[in-house]
Order: structure tokens, then sequence, then C-alpha cells
């Protein structure tokens, strides 16, 4: 089961993020056509360089703690998913504190 701890940790940030936006009634409708733009810029950079720091040796990634699925041949699916997930998350969580910090305000 070790090969899934990578994908377990990326389904907890995104069940968090999930609940917060869930709890906080996250809308934000223009919010993603800017983030799938933005990401997949941030994305092919990131790829690039995490094809380059694994050819050179300077990190790499337990196999045994990933499913093996590889893009570009090297790099695991996990840390494709990671550069999607992470931003996402971060950014609706932002945008839950945002619609907290309003009501919170509405409220006095």
């Amino acid at each position: 089961m070790a090969e899934f701890n990578y994908l377990g940790v990326l389904l907890f940030i995104s069940l968090c993020a999930v609940g917060v936006t869930v709890a906080f009634k996250v809308r934000a409708p223009r919010f993603w056509k800017t983030f799938l733009v933005t990401d997949s810029i941030v994305l092919v950079v990131y790829l690039f360089w995490d094809y380059w720091a694994i050819e050179k040796k300077i990190w790499s990634f337990d196999p045994a703690q990933t499913v093996g699925l590889k893009v570009l041949g090297i790099i695991p699916i996990e840390e494709v998913l990671f550069f999607i997930i992470v931003p996402l998350m971060t950014i609706i969580t932002y945008l839950a504190l945002i619609n907290l910090i309003a009501t919170i305000k509405a409220r006095r």
C-alpha cells in the first residue's frame, strides 16, 4: 500500500479544501478560466524543471511510494497532480477565507 502514499497526501489536501469550499460556500465562476491558463503555464515550466532535476539525479521519487505511472518517461503522475491540486486547493482555501472574513465583517 506504500505506493499510494503520495496519492493519499494529495487526496487529503483535496478533501480538506473541498470541505472548506462547501462550508464557506466558495463560488468563483471566473476563477476557473484564469486558474486553468495560469496553472497550465506553471505546470509546463515545473514539468521541464522536474524532468531536468530527475535526469541529473538532483532529486528523485521513491518508486515504492508512487503508483508507477510516469509522464515524459520519468516524472511520477503524482508529481504532475501535485502541481495541479496544491495550487488549486490553496486558492480555494484563500477564497474561502475571503468569504469567511466578509461574513464576520457583515455581522459586526
